[in-house]
This record gives C-alpha cells, structure tokens and sequence, in this order.
C-alpha cells in the first residue's frame, strides 16, 4: 500500500485528489495539510511514501517545504501537484528535491501513474510539458530518470504512426514517410485505438494532443 500526504491550501482540490486516488486500493491518503509548515510536520510524524505537494501556499511555498522535506524525511518522495506551468517553478522544483511535477487538472489515470512511477524511483512530469522540460538546466542524473509519455503502453513506433496522424496524413502517407506497408500501418492504428480506448483515428488524434503524448 503506497501511503500518501496531500498538502495544498483548498480544502475542494484535496478533496478532488483524495477522491481520485482512492479509486485505486493500492494508495491511501493518510493525512492532509493546508499549508507548508504542516505538511513539514505531518511528514516527520507519519513518514508517508509519497507527498502531493502544492506550491504556491500561505506561509511556506511547497518548493521551500519539499527543501525540508528532503533533509529531514529524505526516504519520503515529492510530487507537485499545481496549476502552474512555469519553467521557472518546474526547475526550482526539481532542483529542490521533488521527483513528480503535475497540472492540476491531470486526469485519474494520469494521477496513478504519476505517484506508481515515483514511487518506483523515477522522476515523472506532466507530458503537457514535455518539450519544455527539456529546455531545463538539470543534473543529468535528474535528467535521464524523467517519464514525461507512454502511459497507455504505446511503442515508439506506434507514437510515431500517431504522430503523423495527428497531422492528417493517410495511411498511405504515413506507410510512404516510415517505409512501412500500409497493411502495418493499418496494424499499428488498430494497437493504438485499442490501448488509447478510442474507436477512430480521428478520436485518437484528438486524444493524443490532450494527453501530450505527441
């Protein structure tokens, strides 16, 4: 059982978080804050696997609380969880220790992957961000632990098929641009609607643009 503290200021999002993340039996939330200084404090005393931490809080940002954190809990995992986009915070972030960094309006299964990849000792962002983090100043060690995609078990290839897509091209096209028979490209497509859930190419372009997985 992955054990979770939830620290942010509005009382609705940790609701709307604790809701989301007891869909799954393996989490459960055992405490929550409302500001840095006692999610510091929850934290030493119930050394939870895993903090959702937002960050612009009364008192004490949770950039500056995931810096005591990880002094003084340094086995507990961090995860932001705000509706900032900046580069600036997302640096400072990770910098600071925090191992996840997601949008508040992350989807349920975006969520669970987030804290199961974290959990698992990898580093995991937002895929809305994706070619931003990539623009940022960090160790590399930071770096090559980061997960920004594949949360629907899509291959390489397969993302490269929905990639062209998602920019219109038919399945000739596509088999022309990869050098690929179009009876695989027809294979690929149906692998992709299948993981993504959808049933058409064009629900699953759509998809893939709001997930970030392109």
């Amino acid at each position: 059982m992955i054990q979770v503290l939830i620290v942010d200021d509005h009382k609705m999002a940790r609701t709307g978080i604790r809701l989301f993340i007891e869909r799954d039996t393996s989490i459960s939330v055992i405490g929550e804050a409302e500001e840095g200084e006692q999610g510091v404090a929850l934290c030493s005393s119930m050394k939870p696997d895993i903090v959702l931490m937002d960050i612009n809080m009364p008192k004490m940002s949770g950039i500056e609380a995931t810096k005591i954190i990880m002094t003084n809990s340094p086995a507990t995992k961090i995860i932001v969880i705000t509706g900032s986009s900046s580069k600036k915070e997302i640096q400072d972030s990770l910098l600071a220790g925090a191992k996840g960094y997601c949008l508040k309006d992350v989807s349920h299964e975006k969520l669970i992957r987030a804290i199961k990849t974290v959990e698992a000792g990898e580093i995991w962002i937002e895929p809305a961000l994706k070619e931003l983090t990539e623009t940022l100043d960090l160790p590399e060690e930071v770096r090559t632990k980061i997960i920004k995609i594949d949360f629907y078990g899509l291959s390489s290839r397969e993302l490269e098929v929905l990639a062209l897509v998602s920019q219109g091209d038919t399945n000739e096209r596509i088999a022309y641009k990869l050098n690929l028979g179009a009876d695989t490209i027809k294979s690929h497509l149906r692998k992709i609607m299948d993981k993504l859930g959808v049933s058409g190419r064009t629900q699953a372009a759509i998809k893939a643009v709001r997930e970030g997985l392109i």
